[in-house]
């Protein structure tokens, strides 16, 4: 290793630094050590790394080395926008570092008078740095700051240059990690979403493309009974169906966001030759790792499908079980989740509309729903329902059978 404020001649750090920047995609605590590998091989004092929002004024989330937790606080909270370098840094090309002493306007001797100096960087024997951004994103930009002491002198254009030559290294990393994140989250919401319902579906990402298609979902696109995505968004087989699509869409995004409280719809997707396929739309409330450096946002919108000809199970007997119905009461619930009208009920059963809708008060009460559409959903998604993709059976559910005193509805 060479004086202090010179960069290191061995190739070892440069080695074990670029080891632990790859190998953060995977593991995250590995980006502590590239940024210590830094600081140990450009003679440095200490670095910080800031994933700020858009315009870079607030630090959303950091790493540091050498800098004690106090003293960051402080800095990420006031001083970080008091530093004299940072309006000119934000008109600065991104994708390289800038030497304070060479690359900015003020001067050294300028920069002793100020208050970064004087109220903050002067008790950490902080003098010079160089800075950047090296990366952005439509929401945030990701800065290095690497700084030594007096005493390590300023960074010359050569360790500069040498630096900067890393740096497609650093965006690479984020890179993979960002793609390995949203991979991740796309399988944990794929899942979450085939766990919470056996109906096909398919998964939406904040654009509306389509991210995942269940094999039940791509038996239907085969067939010819649900569109092929176009452009990779999913649609409807009439634009008046896609603009209700689209809507439902937005609002179950913000609900998975956190903007809002929607449990989702159901839309009726109507075909040319007047049948019809019904979707329940709902947002997948994504599982974050807010302690992580570059967290995954990403969240989903889960469009479940149900043929009114495939063949559907609702087995009463666990639906009773589950919300402690009556004989009565599932009867009621069964005739809702396959779109009888409750008039015909009343007839088959010998008591007046009335009473059914009385019993249907109760299955809100005790299923937690206000509404025939919210019912409905929950039994087609829940674990009382079965389903068997391609084969129709030209009615929504078979007749009625007995089973533990309760009808249970079969195939």
């Amino acid at each position: 290793m060479d004086s202090p404020g010179v960069m290191g001649s061995d190739a070892q750090w440069h080695a074990s630094l670029l080891d632990n920047l790859y190998l953060s995609v995977t593991e995250p605590e590995r980006l502590q050590q590239a940024l210590e590998c830094l600081v140990e091989g450009t003679g440095s004092r200490s670095a910080r790394l800031l994933i700020m929002n858009a315009d870079a004024t607030t630090v959303k989330r950091s790493l540091k080395v050498n800098i004690d937790d106090g003293a960051h606080r402080e800095y990420t909270a006031h001083y970080v926008n008091t530093c004299p370098w940072r309006p000119e840094l934000r008109h600065k090309k991104p994708g390289r570092l800038y030497s304070t002493y060479l690359d900015f306007s003020c001067k050294q001797e300028a920069f002793y008078q100020t208050e970064f100096f004087n109220d903050w960087a002067r008790r950490l024997d902080i003098h010079h740095g160089v800075c950047g951004t090296v990366d952005r994103s439509a929401d945030e930009a990701v800065q290095l700051l690497i700084q030594r002491t007096g005493g390590q002198g300023p960074y010359t254009d050569i360790e500069t240059r040498h630096i900067n030559s890393l740096l497609p290294h650093f965006r690479r990393a984020f890179f993979l990690g960002r793609q390995l994140g949203a991979e991740r989250a796309r399988n944990a919401a794929a899942a979450r979403a085939a766990c919470g319902s056996r109906l096909p579906f398919l998964l939406l990402d904040q654009r509306g493309r389509v991210q995942y298609t269940s094999p039940g979902a791509e038996s239907l696109i085969e067939s010819g009974q649900l569109p092929t995505p176009r452009q990779g968004r999913f649609r409807c087989f009439i634009e008046a169906d896609n603009n209700r699509l689209r809507r439902l869409v937005r609002v179950c995004l913000r609900a998975a966001q956190g903007r809002g409280k929607s449990a989702g719809g159901n839309l009726v997707m109507r075909r040319d030759d007047g049948s019809h396929l019904n979707a329940l739309v709902m947002p997948i409330h994504p599982s974050l790792d807010i302690d992580a450096v570059f967290p995954v946002v990403d969240t989903f919108v889960a469009v479940f499908l149900h043929d009114p000809a495939m063949p559907v199970s609702l087995d009463l007997v666990r639906v009773a079980s589950l919300y402690g119905l009556t004989d009565a009461e599932v009867r009621v619930a069964g005739v809702i989740a396959a779109g009888e009208p409750l008039e015909k009920l009343a007839a088959e059963s010998g008591v007046s509309i009335h009473t059914v809708r009385a019993q249907l008060k109760a299955v809100f009460r005790k299923t937690g729903t206000s509404r025939q559409s919210a019912l409905a959903r929950l039994l087609l998604t829940g674990p009382g329902c079965h389903t068997r993709i391609g084969q129709p059976t030209g009615g929504k559910f078979s007749e009625c059978v007995e089973g533990r005193g309760s009808k249970a509805l079969v195939t």
